[in-house]
Protein backbone atom coordinates (compact mmCIF):
# COMPACT_ATOMS: atom_id res chain seq x y z
CA UNK A 1 0.00 0.00 0.00
CA UNK A 2 1.24 3.57 -0.60
CA UNK A 3 0.51 6.93 1.37
CA UNK A 4 -1.60 7.81 2.32
CA UNK A 5 -3.40 4.09 2.23
CA UNK A 6 -0.61 2.64 4.24
CA UNK A 7 -1.38 2.51 7.50
CA UNK A 8 -4.28 5.05 7.64
CA UNK A 9 -6.83 3.98 9.51
CA UNK A 10 -8.90 7.16 9.66
CA UNK A 11 -8.83 7.25 5.67
CA UNK A 12 -9.88 3.44 5.68
CA UNK A 13 -12.87 4.24 8.24
CA UNK A 14 -13.61 7.13 6.17
CA UNK A 15 -14.13 5.19 3.43
CA UNK A 16 -16.92 3.06 4.76
CA UNK A 17 -19.04 5.85 6.34
CA UNK A 18 -18.91 7.33 2.70
CA UNK A 19 -20.70 4.37 1.08
CA UNK A 20 -23.83 3.94 0.71
CA UNK A 21 -24.85 0.35 1.29
CA UNK A 22 -28.91 0.08 1.69
CA UNK A 23 -29.19 2.20 -1.63
CA UNK A 24 -26.72 0.35 -3.58
CA UNK A 25 -28.37 -2.93 -2.42
CA UNK A 26 -32.25 -1.12 -3.01
CA UNK A 27 -30.96 0.21 -6.31
CA UNK A 28 -29.42 -2.23 -8.17
CA UNK A 29 -29.71 -5.74 -6.31
CA UNK A 30 -33.92 -5.40 -6.00
CA UNK A 31 -32.66 -5.52 -1.88
CA UNK A 32 -32.21 -9.25 -2.44
CA UNK A 33 -28.62 -8.56 -1.10
CA UNK A 34 -27.54 -8.92 2.57
CA UNK A 35 -25.89 -6.13 3.65
CA UNK A 36 -22.80 -6.74 5.96
CA UNK A 37 -22.66 -6.46 9.40
CA UNK A 38 -19.16 -4.89 9.45
CA UNK A 39 -17.75 -8.63 9.16
CA UNK A 40 -16.61 -10.94 6.12
CA UNK A 41 -18.97 -12.90 7.64
CA UNK A 42 -22.66 -13.90 7.38
CA UNK A 43 -24.75 -15.38 10.33
CA UNK A 44 -24.55 -18.99 8.57
CA UNK A 45 -20.57 -18.99 9.20
CA UNK A 46 -19.88 -20.94 12.30
CA UNK A 47 -17.85 -17.25 14.43
CA UNK A 48 -20.33 -14.77 12.64
CA UNK A 49 -20.19 -11.55 15.41
CA UNK A 50 -23.69 -10.81 15.96
CA UNK A 51 -22.61 -8.01 18.23
CA UNK A 52 -21.56 -5.88 14.92
CA UNK A 53 -24.09 -4.18 13.36
CA UNK A 54 -23.70 -2.87 9.60
CA UNK A 55 -21.59 0.37 9.02
CA UNK A 56 -24.33 3.21 9.20
CA UNK A 57 -23.58 5.74 6.03
CA UNK A 58 -22.16 9.17 7.23
CA UNK A 59 -20.77 11.13 4.76
CA UNK A 60 -20.07 14.48 6.81
CA UNK A 61 -18.05 12.23 9.25
CA UNK A 62 -16.04 10.59 6.43
CA UNK A 63 -15.16 14.45 5.39
CA UNK A 64 -14.19 15.27 9.35
CA UNK A 65 -11.55 11.65 8.68
CA UNK A 66 -10.42 12.87 5.77
CA UNK A 67 -10.03 16.02 6.74
CA UNK A 68 -7.79 15.11 9.91
CA UNK A 69 -6.04 12.51 7.79
CA UNK A 70 -4.65 15.66 5.73
CA UNK A 71 -6.91 14.73 2.51
CA UNK A 72 -9.58 16.60 2.34
CA UNK A 73 -10.47 17.26 -1.53
CA UNK A 74 -7.08 15.50 -1.92
CA UNK A 75 -7.45 12.01 -2.17
CA UNK A 76 -7.01 10.09 -5.29
CA UNK A 77 -7.50 6.43 -5.86
CA UNK A 78 -7.83 3.50 -8.03
CA UNK A 79 -10.72 0.92 -8.09
CA UNK A 80 -9.91 -2.31 -10.49
CA UNK A 81 -12.70 -4.38 -10.91
CA UNK A 82 -12.56 -7.56 -12.53
CA UNK A 83 -15.12 -8.32 -15.63
CA UNK A 84 -17.53 -11.17 -15.68
CA UNK A 85 -17.49 -12.93 -12.56
CA UNK A 86 -19.36 -10.59 -9.84
CA UNK A 87 -22.98 -9.68 -9.98
CA UNK A 88 -23.19 -6.43 -11.39
CA UNK A 89 -19.33 -5.42 -10.53
CA UNK A 90 -19.15 -2.79 -13.07
CA UNK A 91 -22.97 -0.98 -11.81
CA UNK A 92 -21.97 -1.09 -7.85
CA UNK A 93 -18.18 -0.17 -8.60
CA UNK A 94 -19.31 2.63 -10.34
CA UNK A 95 -21.83 4.33 -7.78
CA UNK A 96 -19.29 3.24 -4.74
CA UNK A 97 -17.11 5.72 -7.06
CA UNK A 98 -19.87 8.42 -7.43
CA UNK A 99 -20.28 8.20 -3.79
CA UNK A 100 -16.92 8.23 -2.83
CA UNK A 101 -16.34 11.32 -5.33
CA UNK A 102 -19.62 13.30 -2.79
CA UNK A 103 -16.81 13.36 -0.14
CA UNK A 104 -14.15 14.19 -1.78
CA UNK A 105 -12.33 11.75 -3.13
CA UNK A 106 -11.51 10.85 -6.74
CA UNK A 107 -11.53 7.10 -7.87
CA UNK A 108 -10.25 5.77 -11.12
CA UNK A 109 -12.03 2.90 -12.50
CA UNK A 110 -10.15 0.15 -14.09
CA UNK A 111 -11.65 -2.81 -15.45
CA UNK A 112 -10.08 -5.46 -16.32
CA UNK A 113 -11.10 -9.50 -17.31
CA UNK A 114 -11.08 -11.93 -14.68
CA UNK A 115 -8.44 -14.00 -15.02
CA UNK A 116 -6.12 -10.76 -15.47
CA UNK A 117 -7.56 -9.45 -12.52
CA UNK A 118 -6.18 -12.71 -10.26
CA UNK A 119 -3.23 -12.78 -12.22
CA UNK A 120 -2.22 -9.38 -10.85
CA UNK A 121 -3.47 -10.07 -7.79
CA UNK A 122 -1.73 -13.30 -7.00
CA UNK A 123 1.30 -13.69 -9.29
CA UNK A 124 2.08 -10.24 -9.34
CA UNK A 125 1.53 -8.62 -6.28
CA UNK A 126 0.64 -5.29 -7.95
CA UNK A 127 -3.28 -4.50 -6.89
CA UNK A 128 -4.30 -0.97 -7.44
CA UNK A 129 -4.89 0.96 -4.09
CA UNK A 130 -8.30 -1.19 -3.90
CA UNK A 131 -9.94 -3.91 -5.85
CA UNK A 132 -13.72 -5.44 -5.75
CA UNK A 133 -13.66 -8.85 -4.78
CA UNK A 134 -16.16 -11.61 -3.30
CA UNK A 135 -15.23 -14.17 -0.79
CA UNK A 136 -16.64 -17.09 0.29
CA UNK A 137 -15.35 -20.59 2.22
CA UNK A 138 -16.71 -23.88 1.95
CA UNK A 139 -16.75 -25.42 5.18
CA UNK A 140 -18.95 -22.20 6.47
CA UNK A 141 -16.00 -21.43 9.25
CA UNK A 142 -14.59 -18.35 9.86
CA UNK A 143 -11.25 -19.65 10.25
CA UNK A 144 -10.74 -20.26 6.10
CA UNK A 145 -12.65 -16.38 5.51
CA UNK A 146 -10.04 -14.85 8.22
CA UNK A 147 -6.86 -16.29 6.94
CA UNK A 148 -7.65 -13.91 3.73
CA UNK A 149 -6.51 -11.09 6.28
CA UNK A 150 -3.51 -12.70 7.98
CA UNK A 151 -0.03 -11.77 7.42
CA UNK A 152 1.73 -14.57 5.95
CA UNK A 153 -1.21 -15.14 3.47
CA UNK A 154 -0.18 -14.50 -0.14
CA UNK A 155 -3.25 -12.71 -1.07
CA UNK A 156 -3.05 -10.45 2.20
CA UNK A 157 -3.00 -6.63 2.20
CA UNK A 158 -3.25 -5.90 5.31
CA UNK A 159 -0.41 -6.93 7.66
CA UNK A 160 -1.28 -6.73 11.33
CA UNK A 161 0.45 -9.23 13.53
CA UNK A 162 -1.89 -8.83 16.38
CA UNK A 163 -5.00 -10.15 14.12
CA UNK A 164 -2.36 -12.68 12.33
CA UNK A 165 -1.59 -14.45 16.35
CA UNK A 166 -5.28 -14.17 16.86
CA UNK A 167 -6.16 -15.55 13.89
CA UNK A 168 -3.26 -18.73 14.62
CA UNK A 169 -4.51 -18.98 18.27
CA UNK A 170 -8.28 -19.69 17.02
CA UNK A 171 -7.43 -22.49 14.76
CA UNK A 172 -5.01 -23.95 17.31
CA UNK A 173 -7.85 -24.90 19.67
CA UNK A 174 -10.67 -27.14 19.03
CA UNK A 175 -12.66 -25.48 21.87
CA UNK A 176 -15.59 -23.62 19.77
CA UNK A 177 -16.47 -21.48 23.33
CA UNK A 178 -12.81 -20.08 22.88
CA UNK A 179 -12.90 -19.94 18.88
CA UNK A 180 -16.08 -17.70 19.25
CA UNK A 181 -14.20 -15.87 21.45
CA UNK A 182 -10.85 -15.46 19.45
CA UNK A 183 -13.58 -15.04 15.79
CA UNK A 184 -15.36 -12.27 18.15
CA UNK A 185 -12.03 -10.21 18.75
CA UNK A 186 -10.69 -10.85 15.29
CA UNK A 187 -14.16 -9.46 13.56
CA UNK A 188 -14.28 -6.62 15.95
CA UNK A 189 -10.66 -5.80 15.15
CA UNK A 190 -11.39 -5.90 11.31
CA UNK A 191 -14.92 -3.83 11.79
CA UNK A 192 -12.97 -0.88 13.72
CA UNK A 193 -9.65 -0.78 11.81
CA UNK A 194 -11.34 -0.96 8.37
CA UNK A 195 -9.11 -1.88 6.00
CA UNK A 196 -11.98 -3.63 4.10
CA UNK A 197 -15.12 -2.17 2.83
CA UNK A 198 -17.81 -4.49 3.71
CA UNK A 199 -20.45 -4.53 1.29
CA UNK A 200 -22.97 -7.19 1.45
CA UNK A 201 -23.27 -10.60 -0.09
CA UNK A 202 -25.04 -10.87 -3.14
CA UNK A 203 -28.13 -13.04 -4.18
CA UNK A 204 -26.83 -16.32 -6.92
CA UNK A 205 -29.20 -17.15 -9.54
CA UNK A 206 -29.41 -20.73 -10.71
CA UNK A 207 -30.70 -22.19 -14.41
CA UNK A 208 -31.54 -25.46 -14.30
CA UNK A 209 -32.84 -28.11 -16.54
CA UNK A 210 -35.82 -29.85 -15.64
CA UNK A 211 -34.28 -32.93 -17.05
CA UNK A 212 -31.30 -32.80 -13.91
CA UNK A 213 -31.94 -33.27 -10.04
CA UNK A 214 -29.87 -30.69 -8.12
CA UNK A 215 -29.81 -28.72 -4.80
CA UNK A 216 -27.95 -25.54 -4.17
CA UNK A 217 -25.44 -25.83 -1.73
CA UNK A 218 -24.91 -23.66 0.95
CA UNK A 219 -21.56 -22.43 0.30
CA UNK A 220 -22.09 -22.02 -3.19
CA UNK A 221 -19.96 -24.52 -4.94
CA UNK A 222 -22.01 -26.16 -7.76
CA UNK A 223 -19.99 -29.78 -8.32
CA UNK A 224 -20.77 -32.40 -11.32
CA UNK A 225 -20.88 -35.19 -8.81
CA UNK A 226 -24.04 -33.44 -7.15
CA UNK A 227 -25.77 -33.31 -10.60
CA UNK A 228 -27.82 -36.69 -11.32
CA UNK A 229 -30.38 -36.96 -14.12
CA UNK A 230 -33.94 -37.41 -13.79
Amino acid sequence: LRPPFKDAPKVWRALNLAIDRKAINDGLLDGLGEISACQPLTPTYFGFNPDLKPIAYDPAQAKKLLAEAGVANSLTMELEVPTGRYIQASDIAQVVASQLSEVGVTVKLREMEFGAFMNKYIVGKNLGDSAYFGLGWPTLDAGGLLNFWETENPQSYWGNTAFTDGAKAARSTNDPAKRLTLYKTLTKQLCEDSPSIFLFFTPITYGQSKTIAWQARGDDWVRAMDVKTR
